[in-house]
């Protein structure tokens, strides 16, 4: 007999062999066993969840003549026919490749005629999401009055993309996805005829398959063609994972911050020729593991003693926060490997985020930069207090007398309050203005306790993030309260910040996009967050970042030449420039 693969061989014939659904295996099996069949069904949900399958046994379930609890019993007629597909009754169809209009009427022209052998006649359309428009309008009627022997089961991965008047017109169930504990206790029933495997390797394999049962069929039939006793090392190399001793060293290196051996272990991962989508994967998780054990003492799934030991050590050995900034950039990377066509650019890049920013985040940084503070201003505390620049002293030359002699001209008596002024005569000798008051000397040159009032003010006040944090954590909250302006900046990049503007630089050009992001109204909530996280009110715009005018910088010239022209007279002052 020619072999068969592992999922259609443990495919379920019941209810009671299905794994997880519970919830919708006993709403399915009472309507069974109860006789309240439904004229149209939807089941939704992820790949690999039992959306078929299930369809599959309510179809037997519904005709089996000694059905148990609404289970098929899978020895009557009935259920033989429909096991061995020899019968019409029971119809099956793939919309993906069943899309059409035409192929849809041709369909339903079969329901005019009622079952030959069995109760109901049972059509199972799977991916319905995938029929056209003009499809979905030739099923509506149908689905809407079908004959009383008809049963309609849909199966869709993308509930969202149906029309709402199928939808309305639907039992929905929908399966989630499948847990890891549940699908270990199903790989386990393979273990037979001189197959064995770990614990740790059959945790892997779950692992992989993310909730997806015959993802986790297929991956181990694939790790069995390497090895009858298949081990957690022998199903890394199976599916392109790196080694756990690989990801302690790796994690360590860049809990240390250390760039150089971070690179050396990335080229040996690249030259081993593992996948790094995957491996980033398995590095998320382990980070997880990390992290669950640095807060509760445990790890999220089962470990060994050894493992907690190794677990315990590295939970100790980094802060949260910077375990945290780990993940996020890992989670990243994840995501931009699967599109990447670079993937060793993406995880270099990821290496180099890790290990030269996590000293910003770091609270350990923030910790040694406050002691520095608090050493500089012990040492101004403990300078002598007369400590003190003497103000700068402005020197005003006259201007030399002319040869030609001035006349003397009288001044017209001034009354004032009853007094009389006698007449005063000017001398030709120029008059030596006034001396201007002494500006209020700088910060830097004011006496040493005033100086000490000024910093111990200004460190009183709260610190304003820089601009790139203020950025950062924008996009930290933009994609937990607005994820579809997330989505829209997450596009771009961080582009500066000048004049109390932040600016969102897009890698090309894109009209759509930037008109969008420049409405007031939509980009408001971006601006608010980053006016709160920088403690003042900025802008925010999407565009290029341009440089903003400054001011001339002869201001300060032209107000001292119109002070000595009003002392001195515009013809008696010639200005020299430097050569």
């Amino acid at each position: 007999m020619a072999y068969q693969s592992l999922y259609r061989t443990w495919r379920p014939q019941t209810f009671s062999q299905m794994v997880g659904q519970e919830a919708i295996l006993r709403a399915l099996s009472n309507q069974a066993a109860q006789g309240r069949v439904a004229h149209a069904y939807l089941f939704c949900g992820s790949r690999g969840t039992g959306k078929t399958s299930a369809a599959r046994i309510m179809a037997m379930a519904i005709n089996c003549k000694q059905s148990v609890k609404g289970d098929p019993c899978l020895v009557c007629d009935s259920c033989k026919a429909l096991m061995s597909e020899t019968t019409l009754d029971v119809f099956e169809m793939d919309a993906a490749s069943n899309s059409r209009v035409e192929e849809i009427r041709e369909m339903l022209a079969r329901t005019d005629y009622p079952p030959q052998f069995v109760q109901y006649k049972v059509y199972i359309i799977d991916e319905v999401h995938m029929l056209s428009n003009a499809a979905f309008n030739a099923l509506l009627k149908t689905l809407e009055e079908p004959p009383e022997y008809m049963v309609f089961i849909l199966a869709t991965t993308e509930p969202q993309k149906l029309p709402a008047t199928i939808l309305s017109r639907c039992q929905r169930f929908d399966f989630g996805r499948i847990k890891e504990q549940e699908m270990i206790r199903q790989l386990k029933l393979a273990l037979t005829d001189g197959i064995r495997a770990d614990e740790g390797a059959l945790q892997l394999i779950a692992a992989t398959a993310q909730g997806s049962m015959r993802d986790a069929w297929s991956l181990m039939d694939m790790c069995l063609g390497i090895d009858q006793d298949l081990t957690e090392e022998k199903v890394r190399y199976a599916l392109g994972a790196v080694s756990q001793d690989f990801l302690y060293e790796f994690l360590d290196v860049l809990i240390k911050g250390d760039t150089g051996s971070a690179l050396q272990l990335t080229d040996q991962f690249m030259r081993s020729g593992r996948d790094v989508q995957v491996s980033l994967r398995e590095l998320n998780a382990h980070v997880r593991q990390v992290l669950a054990f640095k807060w509760t003492g445990k790890g999220i799934t089962d470990i060994t003693q050894d493992q907690a030991s190794q677990l315990k050590k590295q939970a100790q050995a980094a802060s949260a926060d910077l375990l945290l900034f780990i993940l996020e950039k890992c989670m990243q990377a994840e995501q931009d490997a699967r599109w990447s066509n670079s993937p060793r650019a993406i995880l270099e890049l990821f290496v180099l985020r890790s290990t030269q920013l996590q000293q910003e985040k770091d609270p350990s940084t923030i910790i040694t930069r406050l002691g520095e503070l608090e050493h500089r201003m012990n040492h101004l505390a403990a300078m002598p207090p007369d400590v003190s620049l003497p103000p700068p002293q402005v020197e005003v030359h006259p201007p030399v007398p002319q040869d030609e002699p001035v006349k003397e001209e009288p001044v017209e008596p001034v009354h004032n309050a009853g007094e009389l002024v006698e007449p005063v005569h000017e001398a030709a000798a120029p008059a030596v203005p006034d001396e201007p008051a002494p500006a209020e000397a700088p910060a830097s040159l004011l006496p040493l306790h005033e100086e000490q009032e000024i910093v111990q003010t200004k460190i009183d006040q709260p610190l304003a993030n820089t601009p790139k944090d203020a950025w950062n954590n924008m996009l930290k909250r933009l994609s937990r309260e607005h994820e579809g302006l997330y989505s829209m900046v997450y596009r771009g990049k961080y582009g500066g910040f000048m004049d109390d503007v932040f600016t969102l630089k897009l890698e090309k050009e894109d009209d759509i996009l930037s008109s969008l992001l420049n409405d007031e109204a939509r980009n408001a909530p971006i601006s608010r967050i980053l006016s709160e996280e920088m403690g003042k009110k900025v802008r925010f715009v999407a565009g290029e970042l341009r440089p903003a005018v400054t001011k001339p910088q002869h201001d300060e010239q032209d107000e001292n030449l119109e002070a000595l022209s009003q002392v001195f007279g515009r013809d008696k002052i010639v200005v020299k420039k430097d050569l």
